[in-house]
């Protein structure tokens, strides 16, 4: 596919209308504009399921398979202005990683990931972890959540995907090293650093129920306590294949993505892109393809 020829117009990079404009939380107090007057701003982008394994479905040939369609994203923002390109890329899970690897070297960008469903057996499990061990850890250090540190933004990625790969979310699982996991994160939302960034697969169940294709509902109960209580500043999740949605858990901002390979009813792939300012975060969604006929 050459990429090249494909139009990408300022409308597209402005998709679905204004940036989201979010104020940070500090264990709830508001950190108003200008908190933070020695951060170094830059911008990271999002990406939700990138299904790399998958032919195009009906409607979508134009834009080739799962990993033409990742690729896709990756060049888009090559071409975006140089204040606005990414210092590195957050995957929310559903990669593929057996499909994505031989494509490893055409990505120029760092990238973090975290497990869905689809790396829900021990052989897709194993080989994520393989294709990123800064993150993921080698030998007796794997593990399957992890966080880093840029330009002062603690980022903390998690793992809610457990074995047999089905669409229910859970942090406790046979698959998901080590055990722990919950005393973990409350832990690193502990953490010195004032920002804080959440991304993982699966997202919480709002309503309280139990409800397919969300975390399972106990699960659900303990996180939205957790975040209300010691809020980062965003949060990302995948796994709906559904339009972008965004939505308040207490202070914090989170985000249901789209998928960057297909979604329901239509709906046009993309990822979003993130601006860290000393004022708070805004993002906008970039659309990579859309549907014909």
């Amino acid at each position: 596919m050459d990429y090249k020829k494909q139009k990408f117009s300022r409308r597209n990079f402005l998709a679905l209308g204004a940036g989201i404009g979010i104020a940070a939380s500090l264990k709830n107090k508001t950190a108003w504009a200008g908190a933070f007057p020695e951060q170094e701003e830059f911008s990271f982008a999002v990406i939700a399921d990138p299904h790399c394994a998958e032919e195009p479905k009906n409607g979508m040939e134009h834009l080739g398979n799962g990993v033409d369609k990742l690729l896709r994203c990756f060049d888009v923002m090559k071409s975006l202005p140089a204040d606005e390109r990414p210092d590195f890329i957050l995957i929310a899970g559903d990669i593929h990683s057996a499909a994505l690897a031989p494509h490893l070297e055409k990505i120029s960008l760092p990238v973090h990931a975290v497990a869905g469903n689809h790396e829900g057996n021990p052989e897709a499990r194993g080989l994520l972890r393989k294709m990123f061990p800064d993150d993921f850890g080698v030998g007796e250090n794997i593990r399957d959540y992890y966080s880093f540190v840029h330009k002062g933004v603690r980022f903390i990625g998690l793992c809610d995907a457990g074995t047999g790969g089905e669409h229910v979310g859970q942090f406790s699982s046979e698959l998901i090293t080590p055990f722990g996991q919950c005393d973990w994160f409350e832990q690193q939302l502990a953490l010195p650093e004032l920002r804080k960034v959440v991304f993982a697969h699966i997202p919480p169940v709002m309503d309280g129920g139990d409800r397919n294709m969300y975390m399972s509902r106990n699960d659900s109960r303990w996180f939205l306590e957790t975040v209300t209580n010691t809020p980062p500043e965003m949060l990302f999740f995948g796994h709906l294949h559904q339009e972008t949605e965004t939505y308040p858990i207490g202070n914090a901002k989170a985000v249901n993505l789209r998928s960057c390979c297909w979604n329901f009813n239509k709906v046009a792939i993309g990822f979003m892109l993130v601006k860290v300012t000393r004022e708070g975060m805004t993002s906008r969604e970039i659309i990579t393809g859309e549907y014909k006929g």
